[in-house]
């Protein structure tokens, strides 16, 4: 009599346990953000990470690159300079076809080129 109780009191015990885990798993409770997106919340993986660093190191490489007014006359002429100044202007005026015209007519398609990609009329 005792072993049988013993017995079934062990299988009950296994069966609540079994029925316990799922029911609080499903409380009713919305998931965490951290089980909704299968992982955790702001760790990156050693990957992210490399990659993280290797591009904080290219901006700051290309931040210290950075040229000088005389280190760009002195390697691209005072002419092409000024040029490039007065487009930056005309840029940031807005006036960009005026720009273009101005790189194109100074024989510098490049520079029309680039003031085509990237600026926009306000």
């Amino acid at each position: 009599m005792r072993l049988a109780l013993t017995i079934t009191g062990a299988i009950l015990a296994t069966a609540m346990l079994a029925l316990a885990t799922p029911a609080s798993a499903q409380s009713g409770a919305p998931p965490t953000a951290q089980q909704a997106s299968g992982g955790a919340i702001g760790r990156m993986s050693s990957d992210d990470q490399l990659r993280r660093r290797e591009g904080d190191e290219y901006r700051a490489g290309v931040e210290a690159q950075q040229m000088t007014v005389e280190e760009a006359e002195a390697q691209y002429g005072a002419d092409r300079v000024a040029l490039a100044e007065r487009v930056q202007a005309l840029m940031d005026a807005g006036q960009c076809t005026e720009a273009r015209r101005v790189a194109s007519e100074a024989g510098e398609r490049a520079m029309a080129l680039r003031v085509r990609q990237t600026c926009r009329r306000r």
